[in-house]
């Protein structure tokens, strides 16, 4: 089994269980954001499993359409987004400005001519 299936179990991840690559900063941030929340007790690992596999469900049926899915972990924020608003913590437009503004810093970051390496969790 691949360290991201691995992500799936019902038990949340804990340090060291995990050896994940992240190929952009997002990602990592993405992941730290989830396991944060559930650690915190905004939503327990099972419900998150749930909610992100139907992401991948999704991803799973886009691609078996022959079109291009989204990336694990745009599958990952799609479902981070959808539970965030679930459960209450931020709306729809609070996310998306949130969004808007982060891709705005990041355009101006590669624009500045930064080169990105990838992070890896151990």
């Amino acid at each position: 089994m691949d360290s991201r299936s691995r992500l799936l179990d019902t038990a949340l991840p804990c340090e060291g269980q995990a050896d994940v690559v992240f190929a952009e900063p997002w990602e990592a941030t993405a992941f730290a954001l989830i396991v944060s929340l559930s650690r915190a007790g905004y939503f327990t690992w099972p419900e998150w499993v749930e909610c992100f596999s139907k992401e991948v469900a999704l991803a799973t049926e886009i691609e078996a359409r022959g079109d291009k899915p989204p990336s694990y972990y745009e599958q990952w924020l799609a479902a981070a987004e959808k539970i965030v608003e679930a459960k209450g913590l931020a709306s729809i437009d609070q996310l998306r400005a949130k969004k808007l503004g982060i891709a705005a810093a990041g355009a101006a970051h590669v624009l500045k001519g930064a080169t990105r390496k990838p992070l890896t969790v151990a």
